[in-house]
């Protein structure tokens, strides 16, 4: 193992795992990663358990968990190479360490009898050559973390003198092995936001048989109705059975001290309920941690939030509540917004749900909101997010999260920042529950991401 067997370096995850592999009755070996450092106060109980070595095995593992080779490690692995392993197994990728350590390794490397050596870190698969002895980087098990392809062990087999490799995928995480019935009752959930153009959005989506959609509410306001109540008329004549609207922010001011911007979300709500939505989405109230730790901000904002959703719950209209996500230059610390973490989201939910009784009340999880969410998404990962908040969503928005931000259009299920394979594996093991899906895509059509997801689910490509 090499590295990273922990998300985010928590102990009870590290024993989780010890626990496992003794119970697999596999002989197994482990050296810790960069991520087994991420909760300091588990940090060296976490290191202890996933060190596990074999001084009699032909398998070498080094410590660069920290990016470096501390001395005391240098001098057990220069003494082991005397025992001629032929197999040297570390995290970080030692041609990217410090100088003092690249030359020490490669130095170390190119007068050994090592014939291998296996590297993790990095998430993806790529081989190199180092110190003369060819290098395999692996993508991993993590369908958080595995880059380009779904999650996988790598298999190394000698024979004559001669390593091969195989990558046995993740079976949990893959959409294209599910049963027929399972497959299509996931597409006619997938489905997409207009964003900027509900008429041209709806009306593409009814020709690609898209039957869930989402409208913005900004961009339905300044529609023509006419055209747009025509367009989903036609929508839904041609199949189309979720509509949704995304509803706008309910801001706290603090200049004023009061609620601002709700001029437009009456009128949101009034078309909502005149193109007979089934659901809509809200963000969680725009205001700082701290500022809603105060009760009677707390109280305005919640009073606010059922007075204007009242008309739509009392239609018997679903209500999901959308997590948001850090900004850049946004503090970390209570004066960032609410609404980024899960236990923020699911308690405005709880809060809510009496003041909106007759209508169900649930978490819209945004997936590259939770993703794009830095620091918190060093130990709030997805795959933690879906722990946390398992039934609870009546909804969800997709998009893929790059160096350009949020709401990019999918090309791969399988992109280095974001994955979908750990919410593969979440819903069809039940553990998420099954909601309508909206890819919310910029710059090109929800469509096109669409078509690709779906070609991808039915292994047409």
């Amino acid at each position: 193992m090499a590295g990273d067997m922990t998300a985010a370096g928590e102990a009870a995850a590290a024993r989780r795992m010890v626990e496992s592999c003794r119970e697999s009755g596999v002989p197994w070996l482990s050296t810790p990663g960069n991520a087994e450092l991420r909760t300091p106060e588990d940090a060296q109980a976490v290191c202890e358990m996933l060190t596990v070595w074999d001084e009699t095995c032909s398998v070498v593992l080094v410590d660069t968990s920290r990016g470096t080779v501390l001395e005391a490690e240098r001098e057990r692995v220069e003494h082991r190479l005397g025992t001629s392993p032929v197999v040297l197994v570390t995290h970080w990728p030692p041609d990217e360490l410090p100088e003092d350590d690249r030359v020490w390794f490669e130095q170390l490397v190119a007068g050994s009898s090592l014939e291998l050596l296996i590297v993790g870190h990095k998430h993806f698969d790529e081989i190199r050559t180092f110190g003369g002895k060819p290098l395999h980087l692996i993508r991993g098990l993590d369908p958080d973390k595995a880059k380009h392809d779904l999650p996988a062990m790598a298999l190394f087999e000698r024979a004559g003198g001669t390593w091969s490799r195989q990558d046995i995928g993740f079976p949990g995480g893959d959409p294209r092995i599910w049963p027929a019935e399972n497959k299509q009752a996931f597409l006619d959930l997938l489905g997409v936001s207009t964003m900027g153009e509900p008429v041209v959005g709806t009306r593409e989506a009814a020709e690609c048989g898209i039957r869930a959609i989402e409208l913005r509410a900004e961009p339905a306001l300044a529609a023509d109705h006419a055209e747009l109540q025509e367009a989903v008329a036609a929508w839904r004549a041609s199949g189309g059975q979720c509509l949704s609207m995304h509803l706008p922010n309910l801001r706290w001011d603090e200049a004023s001290q009061a609620p601002t911007e709700t001029e437009g979300h009456a009128a949101a709500v009034a078309l909502a309920l005149a193109l007979g939505v089934d659901r809509v989405t809200a963000h969680v109230p725009r205001v700082s941690v701290r500022t809603l730790r105060r009760p009677e901000v707390q109280e305005t904002m919640l009073a606010l939030f059922a007075h204007e959703l009242a008309p739509l719950a009392a239609a018997g209209v679903v209500i999901g509540i959308e997590n948001m996500h850090r900004n850049r230059g946004e503090p970390a610390d209570d004066g960032r917004g609410f609404g980024y973490l899960p236990d923020e989201c699911l308690r405005w939910v709880e809060e809510l749900r009496p003041r909106l009784a007759g209508t169900e009340v649930g978490l819209h999880l945004d997936i590259g909101h939770a993703r794009n969410n830095s620091p918190f998404s060093q130990s709030w990962t997805l795959g933690r997010w879906y722990a946390a908040v398992g039934q609870a969503p009546v909804g969800y928005h997709l998009h893929q999260v790059t160096a350009k931000g949020n709401h990019q259009p999918f090309v791969t299920p399988f992109a280095p920042l974001l994955s979908l394979a750990s919410f593969f594996w979440g819903w069809e093991s039940g553990q998420l529950e099954h909601a309508p899906m909206f890819l919310e895509i910029r710059g090109e059509s929800g469509c096109i991401s669409w078509q690709r997801l779906r070609s991808f689910v039915l292994g047409e490509r």
